[in-house]
């Protein structure tokens, strides 16, 4: 698939209907390959050009050492000084915007710079195809299923541009050639140029492209439910191949959709007509109401084109086998690696992928309820929480969903990715990012409680302690602080990075690192117990099994250890990568690892049972008393017959 960033295919208009002309005779047309821009960029080819700006793939040379792409979008100031400061204030407008902003469907702003006659914006280069190339190439209506993942990430943008305070953005140019599928699935937003903030009862010059710009925005008057008017005109234009620009003004639900595409459910035609509704009163009041709309639909699958990520339900009457005596009760596939450990609540088995997807699946069937895309990928395990899963994101964000249909109930981003699982303490929600900060949010509305700096990244789950919050970070650090306003009670530093949830064992706290050192502090005052050197790397966080601390090690081995001196009662060689926890199981342990095995091991270190799975796992499996839940690293997701691991099945 083609590189692409931009594709403006017709000039815009605006509220009086004149159409700005293409600038071609001088300025960012002018620029060729190897051209150096403010001494860092070097210009590599042009991706596209507009009525008022060309894109250009550049190199940033700031970076010697590596290859790094990005995207500068140049526009030469026009010969009329008063329209050369319009551009210059939209322009300036447009990195504005983008500067503060910060959503995995929204390009990331590098750098601004003007000279020459030149205003120079430099973006993250966004290496994928616009929907109306995608549409030109494929000769084809989009099927419904696909069309139903791209409207909940654009609604997912759209919901984070109209809820920024202290004023809301609206786009105002929503269609095809501005909406990018990058090679992964995802979707961006491009060329915010005319994205505007919007305050109630303001009018003036507005800009659009004819056949999605709502009726309004030809009064001037600007508000998000123009954006949804957009999107419909979006959907309109995929879903049946019909070009809305080619039709008479506000005219498309004359002809509705299904009349051209009958392969459309008469349910996501009703969508798509409701937010083309002329006045705006008649459409859907927000995006936020549109998404539980659509999720509403149940992510119907549309017979012309089946769903990537299917569900395979087996029957109770025939269960298929892999390796010695292991039972798959069902199976789901997504489309990449899980890492992160599954949560449940009540009847929902909720975990996330490094697709970008967090996966909501019925515990008994497999069968899929919701699932909500992030945009990045999902390391973390979801906190169930007063009917919410709250979890993290490599995009930088937590998500707090609504167990029932996963809404989105409030998103908090950080500058960093987040790769430590939140932790409940009382009313708050803990976690760290690798923006070097510990957060404590508010559960129900995501207000953030407050922020404290770290030395290194944070990527351990903190550990909850009644009214206080133990953290560890990747500096070593181990501090117990206040869950109510982050006060420090007491802190001291290890030897490397703590990967792995602290565990709570006898009124004291056990910490291991990635160098092999296993500590027990006095939850008081954090002075060290007893301190032990053991030959691997922790990973895994410790956990207490009837009188034993176990720890499995990162290159294979298994150590039990007195929970109160530390000496060594046993240790067992796997011999395989091990990144998840050992687990409880039936009076004796149960163990996952990367080597794609399940191991059953008695207390005392012996191994009881292996199953082969396949796949590596790095995760821990959720443990039930007749059911094993597990996602492994070829994206899909388990779950087995707890009786899968019987005494007698040993190697």
């Amino acid at each position: 698939m083609p590189p692409y960033f931009i594709a403006i295919v017709r000039p815009p208009i605006i509220s009086c209907g004149m159409r700005l002309g293409c600038e071609r005779r001088t300025g960012a047309m002018e620029l060729t390959e190897g051209t150096r821009l403010a001494g860092r960029y070097r210009i590599l080819r042009p991706l596209g050009h507009g009525g008022m700006s060309t894109v250009f793939l550049a190199g940033d040379e700031h970076f010697p050492h590596v290859e790094r792409h990005c995207a500068i979008k140049i526009m030469r100031a026009s010969e009329d000084p008063t329209l050369a400061e319009l551009q210059r204030a939209a322009f300036e407008r447009e990195a504005s915007l983008l500067a503060t902003l910060r959503h995995p469907a929204i390009p990331e702003v590098y750098d601004y710079f003007v000279g020459d006659s030149r205003c120079c914006l430099v973006l993250e280069f966004v290496d994928g195809e616009d929907l109306e190339r995608l549409l030109e190439r494929t000769g084809k209506p989009v099927a419904e299923s696909l069309l139903i993942e791209w409207t909940l990430q654009l609604l997912d943008v759209l919901h984070f541009l109209h809820t920024q305070r202290p004023h809301p953005i609206v786009f105002r140019d929503l269609k095809p050639s501005n909406i990018m599928l990058r090679d992964d699935g995802t979707i961006v937003l491009i060329d915010f140029g005319i994205a505007r903030l919007f305050q109630p009862a303001a009018r003036g010059t507005t800009i659009g492209t004819e056949g999605y710009a709502p009726p309004e925005q030809y009064r001037g008057i600007a508000e998000p439910r123009g954006d949804l008017y957009a999107l419909g005109a979006t959907l309109y234009h995929l879903a049946t191949g019909i070009d809305p620009r080619t039709q008479p003004p506000f005219s498309l639900p004359e002809v509705p959709p299904r009349s051209v595409n009958p392969n459309l459910s008469p349910e996501f035609e009703r969508i798509i007509l409701c937010a083309l509704a002329y006045d705006p009163a008649d459409r859907f009041p927000s995006a936020e109401a549109m998404a539980h709309a659509v999720r509403a639909l149940g992510h119907r699958s549309d017979p012309a084109a089946p769903t990537p990520r299917r569900t395979r339900v087996v029957p109770h009457d025939h269960h298929p086998t892999l390796g010695e005596r292991l039972s798959i009760r069902w199976s789901f596939q997504t489309d990449d690696e899980i890492r992160g450990s599954p949560a449940r609540a009540d009847r929902l088995i909720v975990f996330g992928s490094y697709d970008g997807r967090i996966y909501a699946l019925e515990r008994d069937s497999g069968l899929l309820r919701w699932r909500f895309s992030t945009g990045r990928g999902i390391a973390t395990t979801p906190l169930y929480a007063d009917g919410s899963f709250v979890v993290g994101s490599d995009d930088g964000a937590v998500y707090c969903l609504a167990v029932e249909d996963g809404a989105l109930r409030w998103r908090y981003r950080t500058a960093g990715p987040v790769r430590s699982s939140p932790a409940l303490a009382g009313r708050v929600v803990v976690f760290g990012s690798d923006d070097r900060f510990l957060y404590a949010l508010d559960l129900e509305t995501g207000t953030p409680l407050w922020r404290r700096p770290a030395r290194g990244p944070v990527r351990a789950t903190p550990l909850p302690l009644g009214e206080f919050v133990l953290c560890a970070a990747d500096d070593g650090t181990v501090a117990l602080r206040s869950a109510h306003d982050g006060r420090t009670l007491w802190w001291l530093r290890l030897d490397a990075p703590v990967w792995g949830k602290p565990a709570l064992v006898d009124g004291c706290v056990v910490v291991a690192t990635i160098s092999g050192t296993v500590a027990n502090l006095d939850l008081t005052e954090g002075a060290p117990r007893w301190q032990q050197q053991l030959p691997d790397a922790f990973v895994a966080a410790p956990t207490l099994a009837a009188n034993s601390l176990l720890l499995a090690g990162n290159a294979g081995t298994v150590f039990a250890v007195h929970p109160k001196t530390g000496d060594r009662l046993w240790e067992l060689r796997i011999g395989e990568r091990i990144a998840s926890t050992p687990m409880p199981f039936q009076n004796d342990l149960l163990l996952a690892t990367g080597g794609g095995r399940l191991y059953r091991i008695a207390l005392t270190g012996e191994i009881v049972a292996r199953s082969e799975l396949g796949p590596g796992i790095v995760a821990t499996p959720l443990v039930e008393a007749t059911t094993i839940y597990v996602g492994m690293l070829d994206g899909s997701f388990l779950a087995l017959d707890a009786t899968l691991l019987k005494d007698g099945n040993a190697p």
